[in-house]
């Protein structure tokens, strides 16, 4: 499942991922604070684990957020070195 594939699927899985992992974290973080085990590096560890999956799950919602695509140009006889 890749942002500029053409599946109709795509966009429903993406949602219910994103949906999913945000309440799986909440939950683990209340579970964690319940147990009075919720420091720091657990709070680092919620975090990047959001930073895993919510941000490609966003891209194929929203292709527009990528950065445009590099076209190489083919200047291949222009860019001759006169130096011998």
């Amino acid at each position: 499942m890749l942002p500029n594939d053409d599946k109709p699927w795509a966009k429903t899985l993406a949602r219910t991922v994103i949906c999913v992992t945000i309440v799986a974290l909440i939950g683990l973080a209340f579970f964690l604070e319940s147990r009075n085990m919720l420091h720091i590096p657990e709070m680092v560890g919620i975090f990047l684990l959001f930073l895993t999956i919510v941000p490609p799950n966003l891209a194929v919602l929203y292709p527009w957020i990528l950065p445009a695509q590099h076209q190489p140009s083919n200047n291949h006889g222009t860019t001759k070195s006169t130096v011998r």
